[in-house]
């Protein structure tokens, strides 16, 4: 008789249980500390809200909370999108040099509704980004000078190497630091805000009086990733500013050197041909050529010039001698009418071969006379 197996003790499967039980406390405990803490974590990027080194902007952050103002930091354009945006609320961005073209129209799209819009950066990046330019370096202490209430009475050290090219506040001769235009606000002294120059002058009371103006503050944290692929990149933009004046200096020494080296030093130096062709054989040649095309004109034009040229040579008369000339001296020389021989090397007209043949006779005749002692 077989006995039926007994269960297993409750112990044993309590201590199975026991593992899976601590691990899912674990994860829940590391869950619920990422939650709580996620706040309080810390970011290296300069003028980044939760920085707290030198050249971050987390004291800025905290002083403002403190003061009674919902900062809220939104990190990368999704989260930014997703972020409502109401009269009540200040817009601020201070890397924008992480903007691109399609992400700052984004930005000024989603916070057209924003009481202000708030811009700390270089004055040659937010000049870019915004319109206006870049001008004259501004370092140093500036009081305001301009018609800000927001401003009014202060004077805040300034650093950067230049400002922006617009009337605004904390400048001189032209250049102005703080820039405002209807909701948008354009600052060109980013380390102002700094952990490490915050409390030097008014700079403190500008940067609550900057992003406080409402009650709460959406910090843009701008992200590269955003980017698209094809924002400020073109050929001009790849290439050293040095490149484009170059390629210019280059193309035009190319152009000099053609000219030196393509003009002509000399006449022209012949070259001996590869065959040799009798005279006779060319003359036969350009004959059956003239001949079969029919082209008597051209042949009785040859054959007039080539007399001209070899009665010049007998007579030895320059080369540049007029037909009238010619003609005149070589019926001194024969005792002809000069009528006649200028009537001969002007080229009678020739219709047929017999009239071409006749004409070549009488050239020759001429030259025969020309020659005779």
């Amino acid at each position: 008789m077989t006995s039926a197996p007994t269960a297993a003790p409750a112990s044993h499967r309590s201590s199975r249980r026991t593992p899976v039980l601590i691990g899912l406390g674990m994860l829940l405990a590391l869950v619920v500390i990422s939650i709580l803490t996620r706040d309080d974590a810390t970011f290296g990027d300069p003028l980044d809200p939760r920085n707290p080194k030198r050249d971050g902007a987390q004291a800025v952050a905290r002083v403002l909370d403190r003061q009674g103002v919902d900062v809220e930091v939104v990190r990368g354009q999704a989260a930014f999108l997703d972020t409502s945006v109401d009269p009540a609320t200040s817009v601020v961005v201070t890397n924008p040099g992480a903007l691109g073209d399609s992400t700052v129209k984004r930005l000024r799209q989603h916070a057209a509704r924003a009481g202000s819009l708030v811009v700390v950066g270089r004055a040659e990046v937010v000049a870019e980004q915004f319109g206006g330019g870049a001008t004259a370096s501004v370092t140093g202490r500036r009081p305001a000078a301009c018609d800000e209430s927001l401003a009014r009475g202060l004077v805040v050290r300034t650093y950067g190497s230049s400002g922006l090219d617009s009337p605004g506040c904390f400048g001189s001769d032209g250049a102005a630091v703080l820039v405002h235009r209807d909701a948008l606000w354009l600052m060109a002294s980013p380390l102002s805000l700094t952990n490490e120059h915050v409390l030097d002058s008014d700079n403190a009371a500008l940067a609550l009086r900057l992003l406080g103006q409402q009650p709460r503050l959406v910090w843009y944290v701008a992200d590269l990733d955003d980017t698209a692929a094809t924002d400020g990149v073109g050929l001009a933009t790849l290439l050293p500013g040095w490149l484009v004046p170059g390629l210019y200096l280059v193309v035009a020494a190319a152009l000099a050197l053609v000219l030196w080296r393509g003009r002509r030093l000399g006449p022209l130096v012949t070259e001996p041909l590869p065959v040799r062709v009798r005279a006779a054989e060319s003359t036969q040649s350009r004959g059956r050529i003239y001949r079969r095309t029919g082209d008597q004109h051209h042949a009785a034009a040859i054959l007039v010039g080539a007399t001209r040229r070899r009665l010049v040579e007998s007579l030895q008369l320059p080369r540049e001698t007029s037909l009238q000339t010619l003609a005149g001296t070589a019926a001194a020389r024969t005792g002809r009418d000069p009528r006649e021989v200028y009537d001969l090397l002007a080229g009678p007209p020739v219709d047929k071969d017999s009239q071409l043949v006749e004409l070549g006779q009488r050239l020759l005749r001429l030259e025969n006379e020309v020659s005779a002692p």
